[in-house]
């Protein structure tokens, strides 16, 4: 049995991690990468972001790649924070500065996003999210969404792409237990761990909800969204941090990951190509099911994640090994100052969208495959997109930038 579902309701996610390192501008081709803060990873944030507000605008149907691509950097950012500056005199001291770096930089703009929302519901009459309130608060949505019906009258759209933040934090919770290993060595192991133990969760929780009398589409979201089904992602993005002085000008490590990335994409294309043309037939049903980040059947929930963690991984190993594919994309002008803002951008760009939607006749929802929908869709974009990048700027410029430079005192 297999199941495609459009990406259009929750879906993507996040992370405009900052490094608190020495913010020197890497040209490292043929030389070591710089320990700190590298900004062609900023621009893999804005292309994460921007592959989610299109999936949101039903323009690209893998758009939803982009929070797994957040994801990879995410577990990258933190490493790098926790493992590559001045060592803490205690194991519970640099826990603790952890947990209060990952606070300032993620709660107050978070909190100050639900509260704006609750305003907005509350002027307009629309009591029944609220009993979202408590999951939000304790990022817990991604399992309250599992296990919730949702319908027009008690979903809230600027809350769909929250989710993602709730299994970020969750990650956190057991992400530095590894300072609790003795080395580098034992860490990469416990991360290797991971990387391997995530897609079987991932193949056990899909088996206990199908068995459990659950329908394809309410299993494949409860695998999609539930947090340790896709610890794999930041796993990644934290070994290649761990080895990121070994990685930097390795060209052939950087070649190797870019054909095993590709290769793996292939296979696993090519696979379920074969399945949905021998199921379905040739239609857009079986090309769906591909590319579609909720989808059950065949296996496909274990391994659909596995495409967008590798090539995510490729390209970041390219940018720290100084590779042109990789450098020449992540320098395009301005992708980097987007993705500086990326997380106010993908906390914005629902509410944004939900705005747009119901106030302006064209933008409302039309079949995505007919030239007139897709024309009304790229006018979504349009217009949507710069709004986000606005709203996103001036939560930066005023609000995350001030509560950063007061953290620094005390992190």
């Amino acid at each position: 049995m297999e199941l495609h579902r459009d990406m259009t309701a929750p879906g993507a996610a996040r992370a405009a991690d900052l490094i608190d390192a020495s913010r020197v501008v890497p040209k490292f081709v043929g030389r070591r990468a710089p320990s700190g803060y590298v900004p062609e990873i900023d621009a893999l944030r804005a292309i994460a972001m921007t592959s989610v507000i299109f999936i949101h605008c039903r323009l690209m149907p893998f758009g939803w790649m982009g929070v797994w691509l957040f994801f990879v950097v995410s577990g990258f950012a933190v490493t790098t924070s926790l493992f590559g500056g001045r060592p803490a005199p205690t194991v519970s001291r640099a826990i603790s500065g952890f947990y209060l770096r990952r606070g300032l930089r993620i709660w107050p703009v978070y909190y100050a996003f639900i509260a704006l929302n609750v305003l907005a519901m509350l002027a307009i009459g629309r009591t029944e999210p609220l009993e979202d309130l408590p999951s939000l608060l304790t990022f817990t949505f991604n399992i309250k969404m599992i296990f919730k019906h949702y319908t027009p009258l008690n979903e809230w759209g600027g809350f769909s792409q929250l989710w993602t933040l709730s299994v970020e934090q969750q990650f956190y919770l057991v992400f530095p237990l590894l300072l609790l290993l003795r080395n580098r060595t034992a860490r990469a192991r416990a991360l290797l761990g991971v990387i391997v133990l995530a897609p079987l969760i991932r193949l056990a929780v899909g088996h206990w909800m199908s068995a459990s009398g659950w329908d394809a589409e309410r299993s494949a979201f409860g695998v999609y969204a539930f947090g340790p089904t896709q610890f794999d992602a930041f796993a990644v993005g934290a070994l290649i941090a761990l080895f990121r002085t070994e990685i930097a000008g390795n060209s052939r490590m950087a070649r190797v990951s870019l054909v095993l990335a590709a290769v793996g994409t292939i296979v696993y294309v090519s696979v379920y190509a074969a399945i949905g043309v021998a199921l379905n037939g040739v239609s857009l049903d079986s090309l769906r099911n591909i590319v579609s980040g909720i989808a059950y059947g065949q296996g496909r929930e274990v391994f659909v994640y596995m495409v967008p963690t590798w090539l995510g991984a490729a390209v970041l190993i390219g940018i720290l090994a100084g590779r042109p594919y990789a450098l020449r994309i992540c320098r395009v002008p301005g992708l980097q100052a987007i993705g500086r803002i990326s997380y106010g951008g993908y906390l914005f760009h629902s509410p944004v969208l939900m705005v747009l939607v119901s106030t302006v006749p064209m933008f409302t929802d039309g079949p995505a495959t007919s030239w007139p929908g897709i024309v009304h869709h790229v006018a979504l974009f349009a217009c949507a997109y710069p709004i986000t990048l606005g709203a996103a700027w001036l939560s930066f410029r005023y609000f995350e930038q001030p509560i950063s430079r007061f953290g620094r005192r005390f992190a």
